[in-house]
């Protein structure tokens, strides 16, 4: 099987007046069907010239977010493990992940490119906006929820069915800076899809193999049936996750 690449982006709500809807609480998100099989992932971030210094620290806390998290969920404080490098790798062995940060990425606030082999994660390039489409610096507090959200689709998830209203969803598919503008951190369903992929051992231990398309809030991480095509609860997502 060769290596395939799955893009995921984060977008910018739409600014236009909208009509009032019910509020839908997040309660499935889609999943890339693919995961790392190794803990300890190496992340390198740079900065674009003349971007504010000050944001490598605030996507190093999205990461560690992260993991603190799901450390907490998974009741393992050994597992979930990001390291930081100083300098990049060689290009022939660069980072597990890259962040690049640049000042203006137009409507497209985040996007993750993943690159996959025979279902393993093998490189993932994220790129990050630290200003907004306007030409106006992003809160830290965005840059922290969007940095967030692409380490999501990083460690293999797609995106939520959150409404995009609030309280929003991590994982939801657009994200408003006007009206929002707060941290928002992962869900319950966005870890419990995380530890239904890897388990409670971490990205490098048991994880689940195949895996499906979506997973729904109503299916405890608990029910994972390794190797059998049968997921009880599940159905397939009908909308293509290799493009957002």
């Amino acid at each position: 099987m060769g290596r395939k690449v799955i893009v995921a982006m984060m977008l910018l709500a739409s600014l236009l007046a909208s009509v009032s809807v019910v509020q839908a609480v997040a309660t499935s998100i889609g999943l890339l069907r693919i995961s790392w099989n190794h803990d300890n992932i190496t992340v390198y971030i740079s900065l674009q010239k003349d971007v504010d210094p000050s944001y490598k620290d605030e996507i190093i806390k999205a990461f560690t977010d992260w993991s603190a998290a799901l450390k907490s969920a998974s009741e393992n404080s050994e597992a979930f493990n990001f390291v930081f490098l100083d300098v990049p790798q060689s290009e022939k062995r660069p980072a597990d992940i890259t962040v690049a940060v640049k000042k203006n990425t137009g409507t497209v606030l985040g996007s993750a490119s993943v690159t996959s082999s025979r279902g393993n994660i093998q490189q993932v390039k994220i790129t990050l906006a630290a200003y907004n489409a306007l030409g106006l610096p992003l809160e830290k507090s965005d840059v922290r929820t969007i940095a967030r959200h692409e380490i999501g689709h990083a460690i293999g998830l797609g995106h939520s069915n959150d409404d995009g209203r609030e309280p929003l969803d991590l994982m939801a598919p657009t994200y408003d800076f006007v009206q929002i503008g707060y941290d928002i951190y992962p869900s319950s369903l966005n870890l419990n899809a995380v530890i239904f992929i890897y388990g409670n051992d971490g990205f490098g231990g048991t994880n689940l193999s195949p895996i499906p398309s979506t997973y729904h809030k109503s299916v405890s991480s608990s029910q994972r049936l390794l190797k059998q095509g049968k997921y009880d609860g599940f159905q397939k997502s009908q909308r293509e996750q290799s493009k957002k």
